[in-house]
């Protein structure tokens, strides 16, 4: 029994020894492999974490910019800048047409400061077909990144409608209708009221194109002369009626 005993002890202790002798072996020749294999991964894993904080702060900061520019040019830095953030630069786009057709309808110029009277406030006739170029300017570039596409839908549908009030701006009522019903096509598929309210615009675009002139002041008639007026006369049998009022001091 001692015998067997020793004997199944010593085989265990070579087998052991056999693994301690193998697993060593795979240390020296595979473990420095295996071990940067699983360095790299980490540092895959690690840097891809890092890429998404930087490209979530990255967002966050051209979202950010969008909110606190307030001029034209301002929003067409940031399409520039931030011109891979999806949806960024149109919306930007859309922002400073906007502006610049706010601008031509107020017939404020951009930046002015009531303030600062030393400076002109009103809209000049060059500046007003400048702000309608550049706004019809950055529709088109909205446009042009329509891929027909559901996501594209509002900008599209939003240019389209911004170029035909750039239009009946300009006195051009038949592009202008034209427009407005391009902008009920593209809405129709998606967003049917969008396309009625294109299509109720198209018809009233000739509504407003009558120039209105007021009349000068040699124009207006010739005002009457105000009539005399008579005095009062009481009839005799009414002043008994009347009641009677004391003066003096008592």
């Amino acid at each position: 029994m001692d015998r067997d005993r020793l004997k199944q002890v010593h085989q265990t202790e070579l087998s052991e020894s056999r693994l301690n002798e193998e697993f060593v072996l795979w240390l020296r020749t595979k473990g420095p492999s295996w071990l940067l294999m699983a360095l790299i991964a980490v540092g895959v894993y690690m840097g891809l974490l890092r890429w998404k904080q930087h490209k979530r702060a990255y967002v966050e900061q051209g979202w950010t910019a969008f909110l606190e520019a307030r001029l034209p040019g301002s929003f067409e830095d940031v399409a520039e800048r931030y011109a891979d953030i999806p949806g960024l630069p149109l919306q930007a786009k859309r922002q400073a047409a906007d502006t610049l057709l706010r601008a031509v309808q107020a017939g404020r110029a951009l930046g002015a400061d009531p303030t600062l009277t030393d400076l002109p406030l009103t809209l000049t006739d060059e500046q007003r077909l400048e702000y309608l170029d550049r706004a019809d300017r950055l529709f088109r570039e909205v446009l042009e990144a329509d891929d027909q596409s559901l996501a594209m839908t509002l900008h599209a549908v939003s240019a389209l409608n911004g170029r035909a009030v750039v239009a009946e701006s300009r006195g051009d009522l038949e592009p202008a209708r034209s427009l407005y019903e391009q902008a009920a096509q593209r809405a129709e598929p998606y967003y049917p009221k969008l396309a009625q309210r294109a299509l109720a615009r198209a018809a009233r675009v000739g509504d407003y194109a009558q120039t209105v002139s007021l009349p000068t002041r040699e124009q207006l008639p010739d005002q009457p002369e105000p009539e005399s007026l008579d005095p009062v006369v009481i009839e005799e049998v009414l002043r008994d009626l009347l009641p009677t009022v004391e003066v003096g001091g008592g």
